[in-house]
């Protein structure tokens, strides 16, 4: 047994060997390794975890896959309702009622309610209608771009008498409007559905515009 000076350098040397023996330690047994150990692990179950990016990209897919499907279903549900609107209606149609305010291209027109014309020549059924040029180019109008379709189904065409404020034929500058009553030979009944439809024959647009009647 070795024999010190003072308690102090009994200390000291107690300290010496313990740092000794901690350094002699194996290095399988030293708290670095370990620890080393510990952050190798969580980087390979990191790694081994990392779908994580493709599972969002799986849904980032599917959500996409989900709004294409509901906008489909919309406009699935559009042409439905305007197919529904009345028989012979068109995907492409644009439908409103009488007095609705219908944008086909770049003209606004505007149908008022169907009416009892003059019957001087024969019973007419008559609606005013109104044409506006929203477009920077002049636009064509014709009365015969006007049809009735009846209850029965009959299409009737625009005829030439039932009032004193006609339609006539011309060009609508830019900003401009048109306005004058569309007549048809007939009498209307109290009940059914009268469609009047607006199809210009020379025009840069190809869509009618149809205005129910009840």
């Amino acid at each position: 047994m070795t024999a010190y000076a003072t308690p102090r350098d009994a200390k000291a040397h107690a300290k010496a060997e313990k740092a000794y023996r901690k350094a002699s330690r194996p290095w399988f047994k030293k708290k670095r390794f370990w620890a080393l150990g510990a952050i190798l692990l969580l980087v390979l179950i990191s790694a081994l975890t990392g779908g994580g990016d493709d599972t969002g990209t799986t849904s980032s897919g599917s959500a996409s896959d989900t709004n294409q499907e509901t906008t489909e279903n919309a406009a699935q549900d559009t042409a439905q309702d305007t197919a529904a609107a009345f028989p012979g209606a068109q995907k492409s149609d644009v439908v409103g009622q009488w007095g609705d305010e219908l944008l086909l291209g770049s003209v606004v027109v505007r149908t008022s309610a169907l009416g009892p014309g003059d019957s001087t020549l024969g019973s007419t059924v008559c609606t005013t209608a109104t044409m506006e040029n929203s477009s920077d180019e002049t636009v064509d109008f014709n009365l015969f771009d006007w049809k009735l379709q009846a209850p029965s189904g009959t299409i009737l065409s625009a005829g030439l008498t039932g009032s004193d404020e006609m339609l006539s034929s011309g060009q609508i500058a830019p900003g401009g409007t048109a306005s004058g009553d569309v007549c048809f030979d007939g009498v209307m009944d109290d009940s059914g559905q009268y469609i009047v439809i607006y199809e210009p024959v020379f025009s840069f647009f190809s869509d009618r515009a149809a205005w129910i009647n009840r």
